[in-house]
């Protein structure tokens, strides 16, 4: 009796067929199924839905990138493999063209927002090729704000060439810039250090009869680049350079008839005194009060730093009082942190004891390190020590904030074996 040969297995769908079957199922809030068999309360996909999906998939597996130490240098590799790029470019092309093509239990038509999360993907993806294909077949669906977003994406990514490509493209795709596009690809271009070209947008902007004219946001973000890499780099020259061309920038922006605002003071009074040209900050920081622009804490902080780093902390009290005094804002650990600093290293301990109960009693919580810092002087000064009730609070705050901290950016921890 010859025994029956066992039934041959059906073939398994493919990984690449799945794909799209396993984000349906997680739309439709429900047990994956190969076969993927409508649920009755399921009424169909609206492009909300579809673009909710394709947005989750590089948030899902592409990290983003670190953040620069320095700007001049080359944008550091993204934390994402090539590998986990190509699946999410692949993910995002089936999925797009599955929903396109077979949702249930009926056909929705490609939209804009769609499309939208589909480009913004492939640029997180850099699946260059593929997302420039992408936006010459759907055409008529492209938006400014859909190239705006590809743009600032392209930047993130360390690609200043591809977003200016992107950004010329424009035309081709049927698409007129506007000054958000302008200003999000000056910002791309100053974020990567590629200051030529960032200038030389501005210029085109500045010409008589420009489609887009420059506004205070355009000035801003030029400044505000030009003080952060000045701080940064090694060089003084350099440094006198980057800070020499944002005050030209503030002026040209008073030619034109532009009012700068407390965030554009802000950006120049701090690169001035951190490249220790205080007085230049003064007369701006006069300029700013004789306009009836109100300074913030963020201008003070920044008198604050200074006189502290060039240890004049008696000024940077002063400047602190001041604030509190006209009413342009209260003080926090950011305004604390460097008068404690400079009088621990001046050795007038029981000052900075005194600030640091100040600082509590107010309600802002102390670095770890400057908590250390004031309790080891005080035992080394023999001075009276903190309070235990004090020092339980402080304590408790710093191991609540560092779980917190946990929470929402957790760590890689060693393997215990």
């Amino acid at each position: 009796m010859s025994s029956s040969s066992p039934a041959p297995s059906p073939p398994s769908p493919s990984p690449s067929r799945l794909v799209p079957q396993l984000l349906v199922a997680l739309l439709q809030r429900r047990r994956f199924d190969s076969t993927l068999r409508p649920s009755p309360t399921f009424r169909g996909f609206s492009p909300h839905s579809i673009a909710a999906a394709l947005a989750a998939i590089p948030r899902l597996l592409l990290p983003r990138s670190p953040r620069r130490l320095c700007p001049q240098r080359p944008f550091p590799a993204t934390a994402s493999s090539p590998a986990n790029r190509r699946l999410a470019a692949a993910l995002t092309l089936a999925f797009l063209s599955w929903s396109h093509d077979h949702a249930h239990p009926q056909q929705v038509p490609l939209s804009e927002a769609p499309l939208r999360a589909a480009a913004l993907a492939l640029a997180r993806a850099r699946a260059l090729p593929a997302l420039f294909r992408l936006l010459r077949s759907h055409t008529p669906l492209v938006s400014t704000a859909a190239l705006t977003d590809v743009v600032r994406a392209l930047g993130e990514e360390g690609l200043p060439r591809h977003a200016l490509a992107a950004f010329h493209r424009m035309r081709q795709l049927r698409c007129a810039p506007d000054a958000q596009c302008y200003n999000t690809l000056i910002a791309a271009l100053c974020q990567n250090g590629r200051f030529r070209e960032a200038r030389f947008l501005l210029d085109q902007m500045e010409r008589p009869g420009a489609r887009c004219a420059p506004d205070s946001y355009t000035y801003t973000v030029l400044i505000s680049w030009y003080c952060r890499i000045g701080v940064g780099t090694g060089c003084r020259k350099a440094a006198r350079r980057r800070i020499y061309e944002a005050g030209r920038l503030f002026r040209r922006m008073g030619e034109k008839g532009l009012e700068p605002d407390v965030v554009t003071y802000n950006c120049l009074i701090n690169g001035l005194c951190k490249t220790y040209r205080v007085e230049r900050a003064h007369e701006v920081f006069d300029e700013m009060l004789s306009k009836g622009c109100a300074p913030n804490r963020v201008t003070y902080n920044s008198f604050v730093r200074y006189y502290s780093v060039v240890n004049e902390v008696d000024k940077a009290v002063e400047w602190m009082r001041e604030m509190v005094a006209r009413g342009h804002g209260m003080a926090s650990s950011s305004t604390y942190t460097p008068v404690i600093h400079s009088l621990c290293e001046s050795g007038r301990v029981g000052e900075a004891r005194r600030f640091l109960i100040e600082m509590a009693e107010s309600g802002h919580l102390p670095r770890e390190h400057t908590y250390k810092l004031v309790k080891d002087a005080i035992e080394d000064a023999g001075e009276e020590p903190l309070t235990g009730e004090l020092c339980q609070s402080i304590e408790d705050g710093i191991k609540e904030r560092c779980r917190q901290v946990m929470r929402i950016k957790p760590v890689m921890r060693p393997v215990r074996r």
